[in-house]
């Protein structure tokens, strides 16, 4: 682990509540550092949730597979985003999705068992939790309105807006799952659009 990973993980949580120095030694004392190969996993479907990782550098990819099958991405996360198995690990279940390295990435991370200790010690931990879960929230319902009111072609574009540099770093059917399309339909859409801006 080294400094320059440290002072990025400090400046991002700054973004959204100020950390005291001796706050901060605390956290710095429980983070450990991680590099992950191209599709290895983070998480698999079937873990017992117990991490909370900041993303340095890389991308991943967070899915489910259904009962038949079929492949679903339900989001991408990259430089400077959190990967946490959330929800499973509050309820007290098995994780029922992945995540995945899409990249050579490197990670910093802790438990949440030890991040939950440093949470009475001071109230900036308590903000950034809320800070997390709003967070998470938006997204989940940013994407239920995006599936319910907006045709593919519309999803596509707001994938792109959301994502700028993403599109050229994976690959077209992860892409096209995460927009809940076939790649061919992509394909189409991709064409489509090249068409039109000629």
């Amino acid at each position: 682990m080294n400094n320059t990973s440290q002072q990025y993980f400090l400046s991002t949580l700054q973004k959204y509540v100020e950390i005291p120095e001796s706050e901060w030694k605390k956290m710095a004392g429980i983070l450990k550092s991680l590099h992950l190969e191209n599709n290895e996993f983070f998480i698999m479907e079937g873990d017992k949730p117990d991490r909370l990782a900041m993303i340095i550098s890389g991308i991943f990819r967070i899915f489910c597979i259904t009962e038949t099958g079929d492949d679903k991405t339900l989001a991408f996360r990259t430089k400077g985003q959190f990967l946490s198995a959330f929800t499973p690990f509050i309820e007290n279940k098995d994780t029922w999705y992945s995540i995945q390295a899409l990249s050579p990435s490197d990670l910093l991370y802790f438990s949440i068992e030890d991040g939950n200790k440093l949470s009475p010690g001071h109230p900036c931990w308590e903000i950034l939790t809320k800070e997390y879960i709003i967070q998470l929230f938006i997204e989940k319902e940013d994407r239920e309105r995006s599936f319910l009111t907006e045709d593919a072609e519309t999803r596509y574009l707001r994938f792109k807006g959301n994502y700028p540099e993403l599109e050229r770093s994976i690959y077209q059917f992860h892409i096209a799952s995460y927009l809940g399309i076939s790649p061919v339909s992509l394909s189409r859409i991709r064409g489509k659009l090249k068409k039109s801006a000629n």
